[in-house]
């Protein structure tokens, strides 16, 4: 089971960059990133939420949980590269480490490397 928080943050990303909505505009001047990336980015997310809801195959789950967990590590190393303050940081890195827990949750003990 996804939990609540990384996914809905992820389909509502997903739903903001690709409407490119003046907040995440302004965010990503800050940054100094093009506004492209926001569509690249919005696509990456919508995928990855089809991916973390649907459980076939295992592998689109894994890579899903991975790009989610970048994009939230890279919002927080963005933020401080910057010079943004703790408040811009701590909601990226608490989504980030939600995703691992989410993850671990998922996965479960393995009693086989190849399952």
């Amino acid at each position: 089971m996804v939990s609540a928080p990384v996914l809905l943050e992820t389909a509502v990303g997903a739903e903001w960059d690709l409407a490119r909505i003046p907040f995440v505009r302004e965010v990503f001047a800050h940054l100094g990133y093009p506004l492209y990336l926001l569509t690249i980015l919005g696509v990456a997310k919508a995928l990855a939420v089809i991916g973390l809801v649907t459980a076939r195959p295992r592998r689109v789950k894994e890579w899903a949980y991975a790009g989610v967990f970048f994009v939230y590590l890279g919002a927080a190393c963005s933020h401080y590269a910057v010079g943004d303050g703790v408040d811009k940081i701590v909601a990226p890195l608490t989504l980030a480490a939600l995703t691992l827990v989410s993850f671990t949750l998922w996965r479960g003990p393995r009693q086989d490397a190849r399952s």
